[in-house]
This record gives structure tokens, C-alpha cells and sequence, in this order.
């Protein structure tokens, strides 16, 4: 009896995860398409999202800039050229997918390879130094700087820095994740953010994203 009452829950169980999976599935209409970027980089997105255009890459490379030189802030050595911005077609978005690459030498897989625990925390007291000069001349306000780590990318060490800052258009705070990833000729950079109230629908997506780059 015990038996058939345990084999009993397990199928109710199964059952509950089989139905919020098939709701999740539904809702996030995981349908992906493979877009191939400058430096042989190519990733997959979902088919269904506002690819932005080249002016409005150019118009928030141009905003960023602003808020930087405003705030005293030295960007990376080298050019940073804007490969892709993809925003969920909800409105407001609440998701977004950042790709850009910077022609630098700053750091190599050699200096992510010997970095310390000593030196991830390092770098996030500088990233979180950066963001409070880039808030007080319009940047997004930070409100959690989370450790940074180094995870792998299409077998490469990136840097990973991620933090929580306010929404731009609403109360309602966003976890971002940058990635940094430092390659012969410079380093990717791609960025993923959601909004964490829909953290459930949009953590999977934004994962295969980023297990699907290439380059």
C-alpha cells in the first residue's frame, strides 16, 4: 500500500513539472535563429526579438561614450565597435542581449588563467567604483554588485561581472551579466540582462544564448 501510495505521488509530481515545463515552453516560444557577426562570431537568438538597427547601436555606443567622458571614466584602449542589440519584443523589453568587440590587449586568457580570488574582488570594487562616477552623470544606478567570477565560453575563459541596477523605466530592478572574453585580436564582450521579477522565463533563454556563442 505505502508502495502504491509513493508511486502515486511521484506520478502527481511528474505531472506538475510536465505542466509549468509545457506553460514555460509556450510562453517563451523558444524558437532560435543563428546570426553570424564581424570577427567570425556568430550566436543564436530567438526568432522573435527586435533585432535594434546600426544607428541605434551607434545612438547608445554614443550615450555610453557621453556618460563615460562626462564622468572621468578612460574606456579600454582600443575601438569598440557594437555587433548586436536584441530586446524582447514585450513592452517595456525585459530582456536584453549586448554583443560588442573592443580592439585591445588589456587582458589575455593567460592573466584570467593566474587570476586569484584576490583579483576578482579587486576588479569588482574598481567595476562598482566606475558605476558610481558613471551614475552621478546619468548612468544606471547600481544596486548590488555581485561577485565576480570566471566561467568558460566556447572553451575560453571569460570574466565574468555580474551586478543588479535599477530599471530604466519602472521600479522593478534587472540583473546584468557582462562577459568579457579576451581572444587573439582584442576581446568579446556580450552582455545579458533581464528583468528579475521575470527571472523564471527568461534565465533559460539568456543561458542558451550565451552557450551558444561562437567564434
Amino acid at each position: 500500500m505505502r508502495k502504491q501510495l509513493r508511486q502515486t505521488k511521484l506520478l502527481l509530481y511528474y505531472l506538475v513539472v510536465f505542466a509549468l515545463l509545457g506553460n514555460m515552453a509556450f510562453a517563451q516560444d523558444t524558437s532560435f535563429r543563428r546570426v553570424k557577426l564581424a570577427y567570425g562570431i556568430s550566436l543564436d537568438i530567438p526568432s522573435h526579438r527586435e533585432v535594434l538597427s546600426q544607428d541605434w547601436r551607434k545612438n547608445l555606443g554614443a550615450v555610453g561614450e557621453a556618460i563615460s567622458k562626462n564622468a572621468g571614466v578612460e574606456g579600454p584602449s582600443g575601438k569598440k565597435e557594437s555587433l548586436l542589440a536584441v530586446n524582447a519584443t514585450t513592452s517595456p523589453a525585459g530582456a536584453i542581449v549586448r554583443v560588442s568587440f573592443t580592439l585591445s590587449r588589456d587582458f589575455t586568457q593567460a592573466d584570467l588563467s593566474s587570476a586569484t580570488a584576490a583579483d576578482l574582488k579587486e576588479v569588482g570594487v574598481e567595476v562598482l567604483n566606475t558605476f558610481k562616477k558613471m551614475e552621478a552623470s546619468g548612468g544606471p544606478k547600481v544596486l548590488e554588485m555581485q561577485p565576480v567570477r570566471i566561467e568558460k565560453i566556447n572553451n575560453r575563459l571569460a570574466l565574468a561581472v555580474p551586478y543588479i541596477r535599477a530599471g530604466l523605466k519602472g521600479p522593478a530592478p534587472w540583473q546584468v551579466t557582462q562577459y568579457k572574453i579576451p581572444v587573439s585580436n582584442g576581446f568579446i564582450e556580450i552582455t545579458l540582462s533581464h528583468r528579475q521579477s521575470d527571472a523564471i522565463l527568461w534565465n533559460p533563454i539568456l543561458e542558451h544564448v550565451k552557450r551558444s556563442l561562437r567564434f
